[in-house]
Formats: C-alpha cells, structure tokens, sequence
C-alpha cells in the first residue's frame, strides 16, 4: 500500500507506521528493534537508489564504484576473496562485477603466485582516472544528501553508527540465530564474556 508522505509526515515515519501496525497485530511482541533496523535499511536503499541514478552517468552502479575504490585506496592488489569480505558482498557479486570492470578495461588480473585457484586485481590507468573522477562528484551528492537533514543529527548520527557497525564486524562468523525452527534470539555476545 503507497503511503501519503503529507500524512506520515504528522504521525512520523513509514517505520513508525510499521511499528503501530505489528504492534496492533502481536501486542505480545516488542518492535523495538524494528525501529532501528529497519531505518538503517531504508536509509540503505534510499542512499543506494539515489547513488546508482547518480552513477549511471559515468556508466557505473555503486557497486562497482566500491569495488574501483578499495583498488583505487590500497597499494597492493587484492584478491577477489579479500574484496568481498572487505565489501561485505557475496562472491558472486563480485565476481559479475569484476567480469564487467574488466571487460570495460578498468581493471586486470594476474595470477595469484600464493594461491593458483586465485587472481590478483589492480586497477588499470583508465580505471584509476575514472575513480579520480567519478569520487569528487560522489561525496558532492553525499553531502548533498545529508544537507537535507536538519543541523547536528548528522554529527550525532557518527558515533551511534560506528558503534553499531563495530559491534557487527566483531561478530561476523557468529550466528545469532540459524533455522526458522531453531533461532535462538539470544543476542550475539562479544569476545570474552
């Protein structure tokens, strides 16, 4: 169902709507966490879908913008693996963005002397000018976007975000919950307690 944004401007946000929703449906839960989730999900997407518009000027997705940048930031090749653990992506996303970065002569691989199943990728000259280019113009919609937010939540936004992607990082590997039968809704816990 499309919601007016007139109305939910009044009665706050499309989370908050979801929240008063569940909670009408299963009074016997708590969306506490919703409230959290599923903004920084949203704002994910709202983020991304105004980037990737952004992009398809210089014939990019965001994606393939962070696979150039990690490349473009670090003096030594990386490795597919190394890429996608560092971008958070499963392999076969890199691996069709890597296909498609190469076939446009942006990026090379070579082989990997430690590991023959492997490659290594740099960034070619093109590849290195484009990201030179295209990173001025990204942070100008950034800031952009984060003009439209009233004065200081942003600079109070930095520190609660940090803390909720460190604690995230810290605990990729660990399951917090596994089969729909099975979750154990207990909370990940944090090395050495």
């Amino acid at each position: 169902m499309d919601q007016d944004p007139d109305l939910l401007s009044d009665h706050g946000d499309v989370v908050d709507q979801m929240q008063r929703e569940w909670a009408r449906l299963r009074p016997d839960l708590s969306f506490a966490s919703l409230g959290v989730i599923h903004r920084v999900l949203r704002a994910s997407r709202l983020i991304l879908e105004a980037s990737d518009a952004f992009l398809a000027d210089y014939g990019l997705t965001r994606g393939e913008l962070d696979v150039l940048s990690a490349l473009r930031r670090t003096d030594e090749p990386l490795s597919p693996t190394t890429l996608a653990h560092t971008l958070l992506v499963p392999r076969s996303a890199i691996t069709m963005r890597l296909k498609s970065l190469q076939v446009r002569g942006l990026l090379s691989r070579t082989a990997n002397p430690a590991d023959g199943r492997s490659s290594l990728l740099v960034l070619t000259d093109a590849g290195s000018g484009l990201v030179d280019e295209v990173i001025p113009a990204q942070l100008a919609l950034e800031d952009a976007l984060l003009a439209e937010i009233p004065p200081g939540v942003v600079e109070g936004l930095v520190d609660p975000l940090r803390a909720l992607t460190s604690v995230w990082e810290q605990g990729r590997g660990h399951q917090t919950g596994s089969s729909k039968n099975g979750r154990s809704g207990a909370a990940p816990t944090s090395p050495g307690r």
